[in-house]
């Protein structure tokens, strides 16, 4: 029910063999880095049992590719055994492991080198990696995800997430329609490989952002569909093996269709999901204005500090639209508030983040209510880790970790209010918070 990546969290930056990865360049310069983590890599013990407490079922973690393939094309042993005792340790602790293989930890070396999945070099090493972990750990993980927030590459620019930056001389879009196709290539061989391993299910995994036109103006609701379009195209990849038709000819009339080779789209086509998956934290607004989309406030919603609006029957309206298109089971796997929190007396008073899980887990049963076949629901994330760009002021957990961006402290871990209100959640199966609002 819960989730981490490793570079968010492990830490051991310089042991058992591990080298840079791109996520470092992600890092703010007024924030931290991806150094120490929560230490993680020799605190996992300690952590799982709390999350064992907690009732947690199952837990989504990533390899870090940099750990385990160093130099992005030898294999280091001991990084492998790390997950061996990793994942072994997951399970001994009660909880179905579910692994993701790309959380930005490409060795730094193939973006350096090669320009990161922007060369086909780099697609084969990463197809050479994840083959690597299926038949390592394929015996005890069952649940594979390729690429995390797989539609970030278009939706939002994630270049140097892809260790990638656009080449002189090359449109922007065309080169980030390029890391899509080459990403996406990458994500069918992986499942073609995961359905060789008995039981194995290959979860296609994006960020949805349900998109609202800012009024009943046809304009206004045509700019909210065409941004739409950007995630609807990985989820046609993912569950009918090809591109939509309206991306397809927008990319032809555009002149940004990428460079594939003679066999990608068949492999495509022949090697499609069995779940879907995705994160959700926020809904957006738009308006036609110039020919263009504008992004605006909702009037009608909250937003958290860092700008993102609170909208649970977003949720609801995700997992609907999701599965009304395209009839596979879907698993929330990522969904979190994050605040600063107010370390007091060994504890935090988290009572705005116990109200954000509420309500949106009241949406997921709502969905589920309608028709929905959800398969599970993952809190981003169970303990305090590092954000996307090493800010430790931005913290999701419902464990304390005793370090900021500046002192590392003890790291010490202690439960949060929220901690023992989610356990209630888990052991009551959500009845605890059952809503009695009948819309």
């Amino acid at each position: 029910m819960e989730l981490i990546t490793a570079h968010q969290s492990e830490g051991a930056y310089q042991l058992g063999g591990k080298a840079s990865a791109v996520c470092d360049l992600l890092a703010r310069a007024d924030a931290s880095d991806f150094h120490d983590g929560i230490d993680s890599y020799h605190r996992y013990e300690e952590d799982f049992a709390l999350f064992e407490e907690m009732g947690f079922q199952c837990y989504r973690f990533s390899i870090d590719w940099s750990r385990v393939m160093p130099d992005g094309f030898h294999f280091n042993e001991e990084g492998m055994a790390f997950y061996d005792r990793f994942i072994d340790s997951l399970i001994a602790h009660g909880m179905e492991p579910v692994c993701s293989l790309y959380h930005f930890e490409m060795p730094m070396i193939l973006h350096q080198k090669y320009n990161g999945f922007y060369s086909r070099i780099v697609v084969e090493q990463f197809i050479k990696y994840a083959y690597k972990m299926i038949d390592r750990y394929g015996d005890r993980v069952k649940k594979w995800i390729s690429f995390n927030e797989h539609n970030g590459i278009i939706l939002d620019g994630h270049k140097l997430a892809y260790g990638a930056i656009c080449p002189e001389g090359v449109s922007e879009e065309l080169f980030f329609h390029q890391l899509m196709h080459h990403s996406l290539y990458a994500h069918a061989r992986v499942t073609e490989k995961v359905h060789t391993i008995e039981d194995g299910l290959m979860l296609g995994m994006l960020l949805y952002i349900p998109h609202y036109g800012a009024s009943c103006r046809p304009l206004d609701e045509l700019m909210a569909r065409n941004h739409m379009a950007k995630t609807n195209v990985f989820l046609d990849v993912f569950v009918h093996g090809e591109y939509t038709p309206y991306f397809l000819n927008k990319m032809k009339r555009e002149h940004t269709m990428p460079i594939m080779e003679e066999n990608d789209l068949k492999v495509m086509k022949e090697n499609t999901v069995d779940w879907i998956s995705l994160s959700y934290y926020n809904s957006d607004v738009v308006q036609y204005t110039h020919h263009c989309y504008q992004a605006m406030n909702n009037p009608y919603l909250e937003t958290s500090k860092w700008g993102w609006s609170i909208d649970p029957i977003g949720l609801r309206i995700a997992l609907r639209d999701i599965y009304e298109k395209y009839r596979l089971p879907v698993m929330v796997v990522e969904n979190g508030l994050g605040v600063e929190d107010h370390f007091e007396n060994d504890t935090v008073i988290d009572d705005e983040r116990i109200a954000y899980l509420c309500q949106h887990i009241q949406q997921v049963g709502k969905a589920i209510d309608e028709g929905v076949d959800c398969r599970g629901y993952l809190v981003w994330g169970p303990i305090d880790i590092l954000s996307s760009q090493a800010d430790m002021n931005k913290r999701y957990g419902m464990i304390y970790v005793n370090r900021d961006n500046d002192d590392l402290k003890d790291m010490k871990r202690y439960k949060k209010k929220s901690f023992e209100w989610f356990k209630e959640v888990i052991s009551t199966n959500g009845k605890s918070i059952e809503s009695d609002n009948d819309f």
